[in-house]
């Protein structure tokens, strides 16, 4: 039999292929630069290696989400700074119209600035950032969550029905407008309403629409809850606002065409929940004629922007006189008067006819609101103080006219004097939403911070904070500035902010290098020892495929080999 010589052919075949695998894998290692291409190579160390490069890519676009914030923050610093500016400039107009030497027609020119200057602030509050608002984003707090739910659940009903009993007024159900709560303290009040009047001759002339009812959420304790808050007082004051806007001439409530009547819309508004605490603070438990006389002074012509304790506290007088004197003449007191400005709203007779100087002419003595006015401020009015209303400044009743002292009905304190009535309003306000989410994601992880939210300043009550007279100057200059340490904070709060997310982004940098080093000690090639490695595997694969191929050619039969070969003997 003729046979082949086994050279171990087959040993060096395997030997060759193997030289050729390890050689491709250092040029994909060399090529690639990593030492881990696939889990074979090392299970653990791929495992390890794509965890970390994974979060490596997710703190990437956390880096990126972050930038984008510290965008959005550069943009509220320069509105800021614009909003500074802007109230720098109504500081000089307040102050040029305190000018003695100035007249009521420069006065007007200034106020014309002064107005188009604070429509410019509202502008600059309705600013976007692709889409979410630049001021006022962000989840509310808790504090401000209870409150407004304790608005939505009873404080607003409440309010509704004490005025419908009291004032005899109704709820206009298609009269929609804006129900705001302030985080941060706006300055001026804690709380107003803002309506807009027809001021063009007609038969609307007068009429008023509701625009927003606001509250300055520092200016309330809390906890905002039901019954334990006191906050529904004010609730109710505002509420009186609100609802007279609806159901007389609220913009020519004296009805003759120029007065504010700012004594009787203040005045109402703190007779329904009463004021005796006001009246007590400033005149003490034994007063003066002379102090009860400089405290009806505050009432001045009643048409003054109201601003200070003391003419609220007027105001709030004037109205427990106006109710007394009423009564005298043979009425109810001031529902029969609020009750018949509503009938005479409701027919559209027009304010001269449904205002009231109409009523005190047709049902008083007095020729109008002005003899009304002085009246309360002489010797009748002091006397009414002196009598009617000091000896009960602090025998626990709040003055309201629902109460013992004016109403006749049982003592009511500062909790009891609003109902605590669940329920649902019968006015339909626009309740704020939560405008996106201040939650910055500071790394792959998911783990976030929240920006503080940041407000801006506007001027949203220009019927009160105007340069029409020196008084309205001097009251806008005083609220000026605290308008401009409001913004002081607010851009203290966008400091803060843009500082955090430089830290933030500065801790964030630096996990990703060192995840990124971590990354390459695991998966990256020691190029010298795979490029010795392919060395050493290129010379065995092309000795072992010469031998190989030398191999081929020098095939040895048996026959070859025995040839001419004698066996035996």
């Amino acid at each position: 039999m003729i046979a082949h010589v086994n050279h171990d052919l087959t040993g060096l075949a395997f030997e060759t292929h193997r030289a050729r695998l390890e050689m491709e894998s250092s040029v994909a290692k060399l090529s690639s630069g990593k030492r881990i291409n696939n889990a074979k190579h090392d299970a653990g160390g791929f495992q390890q290696a794509a965890k970390l490069g994974s979060r490596h890519k997710r703190d990437v676009a956390s880096m990126q989400n972050l930038q984008n914030l510290v965008s959005y923050s550069q943009i509220q610093d320069g509105s800021l700074e614009t909003v500074g500016k802007i109230i720098n400039r109504m500081n000089t107009l307040a102050t040029r119209a305190l000018d003695v030497t100035s007249t009521d027609s420069d006065r007007e020119n200034y106020n014309k600035e002064f107005i188009e200057l604070a429509v410019q602030l509202d502008e600059i509050k309705s600013e976007t950032f692709n889409g979410m608002d630049v001021f006022g984003a962000g989840g509310f707090s808790d504090d401000k969550q209870e409150f407004i739910d304790s608005l939505k659940n009873g404080w607003l009903k409440r309010s509704e029905a004490l005025i419908t009993a009291q004032y005899g007024w109704s709820v206009k159900a298609s009269d929609t407008w804006n129900l705001i709560v302030n985080e941060n303290d706006t300055g001026g009040y804690a709380a107003f309403v803002m309506t807009s009047a027809v001021t063009s001759p007609g038969p609307t002339f007068g009429t008023a629409d509701v625009i927003e009812m606001q509250f300055d959420l520092p200016d309330f304790n809390a906890p905002h809850t039901q019954p334990t808050s006191e906050a529904d007082r004010v609730v109710a004051h505002e509420m009186v606002h609100l609802m007279q806007a609806q159901n007389s001439y609220f913009g020519d409530l004296t009805g003759d065409g120029t007065s504010r009547a700012s004594w009787f819309k203040e005045g109402l508004a703190e007779f329904i929940h009463g004021a005796d605490d006001r009246v007590l603070g400033i005149l003490g438990n034994a007063p003066t004629s002379g102090d009860i006389d400089a405290l009806l002074a505050a009432v001045g012509t009643g048409n003054e922007s109201w601003t200070t304790n003391e003419q609220y506290g007027a105001g709030y007088l004037a109205a427990r006189y106006l109710h007394s004197q009423i009564q005298a003449a043979g009425q109810s007191g001031v529902k029969h008067l609020t009750q018949w400005m509503k009938t005479e709203f409701d027919a559209g007779n027009g304010a001269a006819a449904g205002g009231l100087d109409k009523y005190l002419q047709t049902f008083t003595s007095y020729a109008d609101n002005n003899a009304f006015i002085a009246d309360f401020k002489s010797a009748n009015g002091r006397n009414f103080v002196n009598t009617q209303i000091v000896p009960n400044l602090s025998n626990g009743d709040t003055g309201s006219i629902a109460g013992s002292d004016a109403g006749g009905g049982g003592a009511l304190n500062g909790q009891s004097v609003v109902p605590d009535t669940p329920g649902t309003a019968g006015s339909s306000p626009i309740y704020e939403v939560e405008k996106g989410s201040l939650a910055a994601t500071i790394d792959g992880s998911g783990e976030t911070w929240n920006l503080q939210s940041v407000n801006t300043i506007t001027v949203s009550d220009t019927a009160t904070y105007n340069l029409e007279s020196i008084t309205n100057a001097r009251g806008t200059l005083t609220q000026l500035t605290a308008w401009m340490e409001n913004l002081a904070t607010e851009r203290a709060l966008v400091g803060a902010n843009l500082s955090r997310l430089e830290k933030e982004m500065d801790n964030l940098s630096r996990k990703m290098g060192s995840r990124e080093m971590a990354v390459s000690r695991i998966q990256d090639t020691d190029v010298a020892r795979e490029s010795t490695k392919l060395a050493s595997n290129q010379v065995k694969l092309q000795a072992s495929v010469a031998i190989l191929a030398q191999a081929k050619q020098t095939n040895v039969l048996l026959a070859d080999l025995v040839r001419g070969v004698n066996v035996g003997g």
